[in-house]
């Protein structure tokens, strides 16, 4: 194992994390797997981050960059009517890291901290879905129930705990989508 701890940055490390919470949850985060996954010694880790404890909160901030604000920030430039834009946001619902999302929901359920960044970034998504259906002229409480009921789906979906092809989850999310916006 060579040590490029000059050549490896904090981004490798906190995807290489992405990547082992996604096929084992949390657990898997450790530093020693990580270096070995990475090709690197321990010590490269000590370079970007103190502990485990602060590569995991650069976890977190990544999953909410990465599966939050960069979905909404997207599907807001590209814009268009609301009925395109939440296809935007259905879409990449369905490239999600769906592994990701089951790691860090389990997390939360011992970790009382993380629990509050989960509940912080799902009202931020719910709240996002509200504005877009909202936009299209339903009445703001309706709008909020009918967000709730496409990111539950979605909730639901990751909580099912079976692997979905992204395509299958883009059909589904697809449908919830043409419902929300048939209904009065």
């Amino acid at each position: 194992m060579e040590d490029s701890a000059e050549q490896l940055g904090r981004k490798e490390w906190i995807s290489a994390a992405i990547e082992a919470a996604a096929e084992g949850g949390m657990d898997n985060v450790r530093v020693e797997r990580l270096a070995r996954r990475l090709r690197v010694t321990k010590g490269s880790f000590y370079w970007h981050f103190k502990d485990r404890s602060a590569l995991l909160q650069a976890l977190l901030e990544a999953w909410q960059a990465m599966q939050t604000n960069s979905v909404i920030d997207t599907v807001e430039a590209v814009g268009g009517r609301p009925q395109e834009i939440l296809a935007n946001v259905v879409a990449r619902i369905g490239e999600m890291n769906v592994g990701l999302e089951v790691a860090l929901r389990q997390w939360a359920a011992t970790d009382d901290e993380v629990y509050k960044v989960i509940v912080r970034i799902d009202e931020i998504r719910i709240a996002h879905l509200q504005s877009i259906i909202a936009r299209a002229g339903v009445p703001a409480e309706r709008a909020r129930e009918r967000a709730m009921l496409l990111y539950y789906a979605f909730i639901g979906e990751v909580a099912f705990g079976r692997p979905i092809a992204p395509e299958d989850r883009a059909t589904r999310m697809q449908g919830i989508r043409e419902m929300i916006f048939s209904w009065p």
